[in-house]
Parts: structure tokens; C-alpha cells; sequence
């Protein structure tokens, strides 16, 4: 299943030891082909999108059965920041996220002394569907 294949990624990515407050690690779980023309087909787009949903779906049902359920975090107003040339405020690893276009929302997990995050992000109708998870030793733009 390809869950257990995930599990096993994330696994490996909580595994690594991270260095430092602002550490963190971000890993591409599965990326779709780009969208870019001559491929833009927007109905295969969006059934990817939906595809790509629904495995997050699965993944964050599993890693509930390990660590509870998990909490969602909105990346709009991480967004905001990010393109406000005044601010720049964002952790590293809001910020990481927001310049690889990962605007989705978060579903996120405490994990011992770190944060787990998954999503699945999509930076413009040209490029790949990605889910993806990162772990960060930071509370930093995490709800209290």
C-alpha cells in the first residue's frame, strides 16, 4: 500500500537529527507530472489534485492512529507575509514552504519534541501537484 510507503518516508525524516532553532526538513512524498503546455489539461489537473487529496487523506488517518489527531494550520496568512515586501517575519520553514508554493493548509502532529506537517501543494496551474511532509524542531508559526 502506498500509505506504508509514506510512513516509512516520514519515518526516515523524523529520524534525521536536526541542528539548530530554526532546523527542519521538508520531503516530496509524491509529485505528479507538470502542467505546462502543451499538457494543460485542466480536467486532468484537478482529477490529480483530487487524486493527491485523497491519499493525504489516508496518510493523515494513519499517522492520527499513531500520534492523535492531528491539527490544521492555514497557510493564507503565511501567504500574506510572504509576499508582503515589508514583512519578513516568516520561520525559515513557513517560509521555505511559501517560496516552493505550498499555500494549502497543514495538517500537523506533535511528535515527541517536533512538529510533523503534511499537505499538498500545487505553486501554479503550469507546475507539479506535490504531497509532501517536513518536521521542524521550531514552534515558531505554530499555534500555541
Amino acid at each position: 500500500m502506498i500509505v506504508q510507503q509514506y510512513l516509512a518516508q516520514i519515518d526516515e525524516l523524523l529520524a534525521r537529527p536536526l541542528t539548530g532553532s530554526d532546523a527542519y526538513h521538508l520531503v516530496t512524498l509524491r509529485e505528479s507530472r507538470d502542467f505546462a503546455p502543451p499538457n494543460d489539461d485542466w480536467d486532468e489537473l484537478m482529477r490529480t489534485s483530487e487524486e493527491f487529496a485523497g491519499e493525504l487523506k489516508h496518510l493523515a488517518a494513519a499517522l492520527d492512529a499513531r500520534w492523535g489527531p492531528h491539527a490544521t494550520l492555514s497557510m493564507e496568512g503565511y501567504a500574506y507575509a510572504f509576499m508582503d515586501p515589508d514583512d519578513d517575519d516568516l520561520s525559515p520553514f513557513f517560509r521555505d514552504l511559501c517560496e516552493s508554493g505550498y499555500f494549502g493548509d497543514l495538517l500537523y502532529w506533535r511528535v515527541g519534541d517536533r512538529l510533523l506537517a503534511a499537505s499538498v501543494g500545487h505553486e501554479d496551474k503550469e507546475e507539479p501537484v506535490v504531497l509532501f511532509a517536513g518536521v521542524t524542531g521550531s514552534r515558531e508559526g505554530f499555534p500555541t
